[in-house]
């Protein structure tokens, strides 16, 4: 049977233009950061002028293709703003945990070293005054 739907790349109309969107349902708690697919792209609805008359003439496989198409690059358009602010509040999480964690190394490390410092400095002391000591003569 021959395919009743126009063969152009995007045979259905903008979402926005022809379609209202329902609502999306109301999130709590953690799921509020994630967004839903419904929230980042409007799935294209047919005009009804353009539907086929039966479900014999539908083209399934064609119909499932350009809507994968048509909803990939509805995706692709918005994903890479939405990846850039999930990757840098990730990010941003990971540097902040990393210069807490060096933060703290630097800390230990410098006490270290002020402590063998200390030591170091304490130990010669005494060995100077010992030998002093040891050097005068005894009366």
């Amino acid at each position: 049977m021959a395919d009743p739907l126009p063969p152009s790349p995007s045979p259905m109309p903008d979402a926005t233009a022809t379609a209202s969107a329902a609502p999306a349902p109301r999130r709590t708690g953690s799921d509020e950061a994630i967004p839903m697919l419904t929230e980042i792209v409007q799935v294209p609805r047919y005009v009804p002028e353009e539907l086929p008359r039966t479900l014999e003439e539908v083209d399934w496989s064609g119909l499932a293709e350009r809507v994968r198409e048509n909803v990939t690059e509805r995706l692709s358009r918005r994903s890479e703003a939405l990846l850039d602010a999930a990757l840098r509040d990730s990010l941003q999480t990971v540097v902040d945990r990393a210069a807490e964690s060096l933060a703290a190394d630097l800390r230990e490390s410098v006490m270290r070293a002020v402590r063998d410092l200390v030591a170091r400095a304490v130990n010669e002391e005494i060995t100077r005054v010992h030998a002093e000591i040891a050097r005068r003569p005894r009366a």
